[in-house]
């Protein structure tokens, strides 16, 4: 069995160590699908045959971890030919009547729960008994591996645009796996030596450009991050949290919200941003705990270049205020779209600057040291707030696609909560839909469904509006 050994990226590491403050740091997906009426079809069997089949074109689903000797730098990853599909590859089944909330509660829960560690960093859920008579399938995947858009291109290479239906006979149960060759201390000792050199090298690198551009910009480039840097309102979501989790979906229709955008003249990113503000506004008040100052949404940003289809995590944060102190809705939108244009013109001023690697010389130890003080006897509620929740809009595909010769109805995404951001949003497109999948702490929100519910008000809100406007 062949093995190749790769350092991870300083970003990509992070999303490990953070793990040490007890919060598991993967993301996923809740899919609903449409099996096809053909006799003998087993939806268990087919998807252990695409994965099977389309392994050897999906490194990322075959990638182990293997620690560093003596901290010498991140963690790496061990390429492996062989993976034991029925560990990760699961089925479950819901209690009638099966409900969504009781569908909901399943993936919750499962999100709470850390991926072990002694193999590949994901998991497939085949969940039976939903009430629609569709069929659940829960992913996930640790952030180490991928971001938004490298989730995205991972999800090109196992989903069809039409129904295929593999070979069942690469299905059957297979043997136990050989144990996964480890490499010897000496290998990962110089891998890891090397990584963290290169590391140090392009960190170097680096700093003329960014000096010349301080020096060129002078007190511009400071003036701007005086102004531009925001401190967020304490908010019930930034605290401390467990691990109990309230997760909901919602599907808006796609159309709806370009057209409501176009009327307004802003983009889909800046409604979608309100539609949010407007139901976070209505649930702080309702809970009288609406903070006098706006919230601050954290919003991720790709840095990701033109062509680059690789999995590992390209992006960065930028924040974005939500205006939540201004009660008209069409102020509130104006303010948004002015805080999105502000964040625009600084990523295409600094975008080439933000870092996504830093060198892994004994990162393991005082990186896991830091994140398990950040999650200790609220230490997380003790530092400055720089953002009260996460909202994260990632494009998706326009046209219906098909998972092992089953339709895909929904694809919500399933995201990450952390000490200090009890609350995440994350939405996606697809065939025709946003997809919203929005994941709390429960001390945090205790039951996101009413946020849900607000975002749909919301939507009509903002159509009277754009009516109203339209007879003016």
């Amino acid at each position: 069995m062949g093995e190749r050994l790769q350092s991870l990226s300083g970003l990509d590491a992070s999303f490990l160590y953070l793990e040490a403050a007890g919060t598991p740091m993967h993301v996923g997906s809740l899919m609903l699908l449409a099996l096809p009426k053909r006799r003998g079809y087993d939806f268990y069997r087919s998807l252990c045959a695409l994965v099977s089949a389309r392994l050897p074109q999906i490194p990322t689903l075959r990638r182990v971890l293997k620690a560093a000797p003596l901290g010498l730098g991140h963690p790496l990853w061990m390429e492996v030919t062989q993976v034991n599909l029925h560990q990760h590859i699961i089925e479950r089944r819901l209690r009638a009547p099966g409900s969504d909330r009781q569908l909901q509660a399943l993936v919750a829960r499962l999100q709470a729960t850390a991926l072990p560690r002694d193999r590949p960093l994901w998991q497939f859920v085949v969940i039976h008994g939903h009430h629609s008579g569709a069929l659940a399938f829960y992913t996930r995947i640790h952030h180490a591996l991928l971001d938004g858009q490298g989730g995205v291109a991972l999800a090109k290479l196992l989903l069809d645009g039409e129904a295929i239906f593999p070979n069942l006979r690469r299905a059957a149960p297979s043997p136990p796996v050989a144990a996964l060759p480890t490499p010897g201390a000496v290998a990962l000792a110089q891998t890891a030596a090397r990584a963290s050199f290169s590391q140090i090298v392009q960190l170097l690198k680096a700093l003329p450009p960014a000096l010349r551009l301080a020096r060129a910009s002078g007190t511009r480039v400071i003036g701007d991050l005086r102004r531009n840097l925001l401190f967020a309102p304490k908010s019930v979501f930034n605290r401390s949290i467990d691990d109990s989790r309230s997760f909901a979906t919602l599907s808006l229709p796609l159309a709806e919200i370009k057209r409501l955008a176009s009327g307004f003249g802003v983009s889909l990113n800046d409604l979608v941003m309100a539609l949010c503000a407007h139901a976070l506004r209505a649930w702080l008040k309702s809970k009288k705990a609406l903070p006098s100052k706006p919230l601050i949404a954290a919003m991720p940003i790709s840095l990701r270049a033109h062509g680059d289809s690789g999995a590992s995590n390209q992006v960065s944060m930028v924040q974005c205020s939500l205006a939540t102190q201004i009660r008209d809705d069409l102020a509130r939108l104006r303010a948004i779209q002015a805080s999105t244009a502000q964040i625009k013109d600084r990523v295409r001023a600094f975008g080439k600057l933000i870092p996504t690697d830093f060198p892994g010389v004994a990162a393991p130890l005082w990186a896991t040291g830091l994140s398990r003080w950040w999650g200790a006897d609220g230490n997380a509620e003790r530092l400055p707030i720089l953002a009260n929740l996460v909202i994260s809009n990632v494009p998706g595909p326009a046209l219906p696609l098909y998972l092992a010769g089953a339709r895909l109805l929904h694809n919500y995404p399933v995201s990450i909560v952390t000490h200090g951001l009890g609350l995440n949003i994350t939405l996606q497109s697809y065939a025709g839909q946003l997809e919203f999948g929005i994941l709390s702490c429960q001390q945090a929100m205790a039951d996101v469904s009413a946020l849900s519910a607000l975002l749909e008000t919301a939507v009509q809100a903002y159509a009277e509006l754009l009516a109203d406007e339209s007879k003016s």
